[in-house]
């Protein structure tokens, strides 16, 4: 900055030689020496076209014709300056007691190029010449810098534009309609500027003021006020600071309601956030900037729309990556427009609208500007959809990792712990590893689907991971695992028993409640679909057993329950109606499963019949038995078997026979 200074200071010496030779030498001959002494100091030429001739009306000075100086001898981008003229006014009274006091300097439609090579050079860097010329014989006072002392009523650039071209960093800025006012009636007392110009065509006002101006350019410390505006938002600066190197310590105070102009001026789209993320801002606190490039925020408040974040904050920029370190907390933090806006979405791939998760690219590159650290702590949290209690949240930026530990998120009498990770240092990828304990079922389903049937306190646990660059490709390829369980409760509304025994589902029955002991279930999850076959419902009066899948990718469901309606106290016998469910996420469809009720009843008459059918067998066996038994006299001993009493029998009858045969008794 200070070579910029140097710059403009050189030109003003140069307009007090054009008018201090203007009454004695030739206009030509004026010019020639302006753009010798130019070049001789700042080893740049300096070229003026047209006569340097004086003017009366409305102000006695000078005018030039057009004016262009030489960029640095490594650029191909043009002039470094172009103007159409400049002007030179002179107060009257100065001038006739033989003093030259300039009360005006105007650059007519000034055409200015800042530009930085790729080796980080940059076009306002001069080779100085070791004295500055003088305006006139006489001594001159001085700044501590060493710059002649001077004063200005209006230094002024009408209608000009500006070009900041960085071949460094890709940077190229334009302002255009861009006028500028310089005032310094003490050197040495206070100063200021105004400047006006469109950027991207958002007009955008800046204006400062500087205690010392010799101070400041000596590069040291001096107190400052800086304002901006574009549009309706307003930034304010002031406290002290210096440019070499830039340092700077003060009070910060920044509304930006007008969120359009902002980004209208820095080239970006309006980005789309709800109420409550920063359709209008403010930021206020105590702002440092250090010597060795780290900056701070103390006693900051951050103010986005209805809700407000105190804290501070601290960003080293002196290293190859920016490191931001911050806390912040909140008291009631209201998000619940968040629940409208997705409502307003549905139809544009949310989940369960019926045409799948959105294709849209997600652009994860904010993840490499810099690292971080943000502890964040607030008393609640309404998403509206959810509300939240006491939470604390860590997220840590590492690489292009970012993070979230949530080390207390109290909601619904439970508490929720764990991890979500966003990676994109090798393409995009999520994953997280959550755990809920002791959530309050009824409150939760109230807030989240309008479903307050079911009571009862839940355990769950999710491990998960995502790979792609769309919403779309990271649930087709979810894989992971987790459990979930509910102690007792109560299904209210909802009488499976008389359901199942009446075979109605619109049955209500008194109470209009089922009671359960538990609910448990685990599943896996592998390329976006979810398998589960454990699930089991236990109640008093009925339990149920559930497999199948949930296409998380596809948003489709086939799922079969089999709900079992108990006849007897000890848990055995009942109706058995199993139902499938299947369709999309959107539309769901729920019927019998009337082929695995068909071939149940099937086994239980074949099971049926097959006991029939042994115990007949087993009656006519006895009843032969019996028969041969009378027929050959058989008597059966205490504990015998009609078997070996009709074998002893036999035996007895041989024996009896063969005796015969041998001739015995």
């Amino acid at each position: 900055m200070r070579w910029i200074i140097r710059f403009i200071l050189t030109l003003i010496v140069l307009v007090a030689l054009l008018v201090g030779v203007l009454f004695i030498v030739p206009g030509e001959r004026i010019a020639a020496i302006a753009a010798r002494e130019f070049g001789t100091a700042t080893g740049r030429a300096m070229k003026i076209e047209g006569e340097v001739r004086a003017s009366i009306y409305p102000k006695l000075g000078v005018r030039t014709g057009p004016i262009e100086i030489a960029n640095a001898d490594w650029s191909d981008a043009g002039p470094m300056l172009k103007a159409e003229g400049m002007r030179v006014g002179v107060d009257l009274m100065s001038l006739l007691s033989g003093n030259i006091k300039i009360d005006q300097v105007e650059a007519i439609a000034p055409d200015i190029l800042l530009e930085v090579a790729k080796d980080g050079r940059a076009n306002w860097e001069f080779e100085l010449a070791s004295e500055t010329p003088a305006a006139t014989d006489q001594a001159v006072p001085e700044s501590a810098g060493g710059i002649p002392a001077f004063t200005l009523d209006h230094g002024l650039a009408t209608g000009g534009s500006l070009r900041f071209l960085d071949h460094s960093g890709g940077t190229d800025i334009v302002l255009t309609e861009m006028d500028l006012d310089l005032r310094v009636p003490d050197f040495n007392g206070t100063s200021q500027i105004e400047l006006s110009a469109r950027m991207n065509g958002q007009v955008n006002q800046v204006s400062a003021e500087v205690s010392n101006f010799s101070t400041l350019l000596a590069g040291d410390i001096v107190g400052f006020e800086v304002t901006a505006k574009s549009g309706g938002s307003n930034i304010g600066l002031s406290g002290r600071g210096g440019y070499e190197p830039l340092t700077f310590d003060g009070q910060l105070d920044a509304d930006l309601k007008d969120m359009a102009a902002l980004f209208t001026t820095i080239g970006q789209t309006v980005p789309d956030v709800s109420e409550g993320l920063g359709q209008q801002a403010s930021l206020s606190g105590k702002v440092t900037y250090t010597a060795e490039g780290t900056a701070h925020l103390r006693d900051g408040i951050i103010q986005l729309d209805q809700n407000t974040l105190n804290g501070e904050a601290d960003l080293d920029l002196s290293g190859d990556r920016p490191k931001l370190n911050a806390q912040f907390t909140a008291e009631a933090l209201d998000f619940s427009s968040l629940a409208a806006s997705a409502d307003g979405n549905s139809g544009s791939g949310s989940a369960g609208s019926g045409t799948g998760w959105s294709k849209d690219m997600i652009d994860a590159s904010g993840f490499g500007l810099l690292d971080a650290q943000i502890a964040f702590r607030a008393a609640s949290i309404d998403l509206g959809t959810l509300k939240l209690g006491t939470s604390r949240v860590l997220a840590t930026l590492d690489r292009s990792r970012l993070v979230f530990e949530m080390r207390e998120i109290n909601a619904y009498r439970g508490l929720v712990t764990g991890s979500f990770v966003m990676n994109n240092r090798n393409g995009l990828s999520v994953g997280g590893d959550l755990s809920a304990r002791g959530m309050a079922m009824q409150p939760m389903l109230i807030d989240l689907a309008d479903y307050e049937r079911l009571i009862g306190l839940a355990d769950v646990d999710l491990q998960f991971l995502g790979v792609g660059n769309t919403v779309d490709a990271i649930m087709h390829s979810l894989s992971g695992q987790g459990a979930f369980s509910i102690g007792s409760g109560e299904l209210l509304g909802l009488d499976l028993v008389g359901m199942l025994r009446n075979f109605d589902a619109s049955y209500q029955g008194e109470g209009s409640k089922t009671i359960f002991d538990s609910i448990n279930a685990t599943f896996q999850i592998a390329n976006g679909v979810l398998t589960n076959d454990d699930l089991v419902f236990l109640g008093p009066l009925v339990r149920a057993t559930g497999a199948g899948q949930v296409g998380i990718g596809e948003q489709t469901l086939n799922y079969r329950v089999t709900p079992v309606a108990l006849s007897n106290e000890d848990g055995t016998g009942g109706i058995t109606v199993p139902v499938l469910i299947t369709g999309t996420w959107a539309d769901p469809k729920f019927r019998p499963d009337l082929q695995a009720l068909i071939d149940q009843n099937l086994a239980e008459e074949r099971a049926a019949i097959e006991a029939r059918i042994e115990a007949e067998r087993d009656e006519a066996e006895e009843r032969l038995r019996q028969q041969a038994e009378e027929r050959l006299g058989v008597t059966r001993e205490e504990g015998e078997s009609a078997e070996d009493a009709l074998k002893r029998r036999l035996q007895e009858e041989a024996t009896q026979g063969l005796r015969n045969l041998l001739g015995g008794n």
